[in-house]
């Protein structure tokens, strides 16, 4: 073999090397976004929870009826909980759409409520919704981008490189029901339904 046929060998073997760094390097960005999305998911979902009792305790002034508050608070306990046993993230989405779903009700018409405490606590919350609804948004669409990157040739491949598997979506295979409570606003059933279908492997529960 010629010098020259030497040198070229060994231009070849260093532009893969590169690219294959470079390929690695792009893929670790991505799942590190990824990652800091899920932080900033989970962020928000702990505010809400926080705000939801200041808005229970204002709900008395505001007239609400015990009934419509009962929902609320079952809902909250229920994402409480399932975020406390570190379920999966389609368990963990169940149970947040389900306390939206209460939340919407409580709050999504204010009309003929003239108190100012309850007002500014809901106005808050339905601040939190729009935020948590970006939150997932982006959270879910990097983990499309980085599935997507991971099952296809030659991404697939750095993946491998890099031990980097697939990711699981914040999303709920089926509306979640929340329980009902007891007198004292605890749940009355026992623990959520877990989802068949366990989470891909590489991603902790939130």
């Amino acid at each position: 073999m010629t010098s020259v046929a030497v040198v070229i060998c060994v231009a070849v073997v260093i532009a893969v090397v590169l690219w294959m760094r470079a390929g690695v390097r792009r893929l670790r960005t991505l799942q590190q976004r990824h990652r800091e999305s899920l932080r900033l998911l989970v962020h928000e979902l702990d505010d809400r929870y926080d705000l939801v009792p200041a808005l229970i305790a204002a709900s008395a002034g505001a007239g609400v009826e015990r009934e419509r508050i009962r929902p609320v608070v079952g809902a909250r306990s229920l994402a409480i909980g399932v975020r406390d046993q570190r379920l999966g993230l389609a368990e963990r989405a169940g149970a947040e759409n389900a306390l939206s779903a209460t939340l919407h009700e409580l709050i999504g018409g204010l009309d003929g409520v003239s108190h100012w405490p309850f007002i500014r606590v809901a106005r808050e919350l339905q601040l939190r919704e729009q935020r948590l609804a970006g939150a997932v948004r982006v959270y879910n669409d990097l983990g499309r981008t980085l599935n997507t990157a991971i099952g296809r040739f030659p991404t697939s491949l750095f993946a491998k490189l890099a031990a980097i598997g697939p990711v699981a979506l914040f999303e709920a295979p089926a509306p979640m029901a929340a329980p009902a409570t007891g007198s004292e606003g605890a749940p009355v059933t026992g623990t959520p339904v877990r989802s068949q279908a366990p989470a891909p492997s590489g991603t902790a529960a939130a």
